[in-house]
């Protein structure tokens, strides 16, 4: 294989694995009544307490008129609560309650459970290898993401 299919071939392997490490996971999700934008709101926020809407929506990548939805959703239910902006009156920013602790720990043991099966007969030393590979790949395309915004 020269050095281009090689390429071709590992960004088909990246896609098509992050891909279906997706899939097993919301499949595993769906069993808890959550779908790929309600675990990600909960997910995220977990990480990130307090974001704007405007935030909150680039780092899932979709429209904030899009997560206007699921965040009146997860509000209804009592996952999540808008707070009034102190420096910006005109907007809110989103928080975790504490209904929400049950369905996060229920989210890390997917994700464990999710991470386990897609690392099966790697050994520490390949997982560790996987993850500088990978965090250098993402370095590489943040870079171009920074020089064209």
């Amino acid at each position: 294989m020269n050095k281009s299919d090689i390429a071709a071939h590992l960004g088909f392997e990246l896609h098509t694995a992050a891909r279906l490490l997706k899939r097993n996971f919301d499949r595993r999700a769906k069993t808890h009544g959550l779908t790929r934008a309600r675990w990600q709101v909960l997910w995220i926020l977990h990480k990130n307490q307090g974001m704007k809407q405007a935030e909150l929506a680039e780092r899932m990548d979709v429209a904030p008129i899009s997560l206007t939805r699921q965040i009146d959703l997860l509000q209804a239910e009592g996952l999540v609560e808008r707070r009034q902006d102190p420096q910006d009156r005109r907007c809110y920013r989103i928080y975790l309650t504490g209904a929400a602790a049950p369905v996060l720990q229920a989210l890390h043991g997917l994700a464990e459970q999710t991470r386990t099966e897609a690392l099966e007969g790697l050994s520490q030393e390949e997982q560790q290898q996987l993850q500088n590979l990978l965090s250098r790949v993402r370095e590489n395309l943040s870079r171009e993401e920074t020089v064209c915004d």
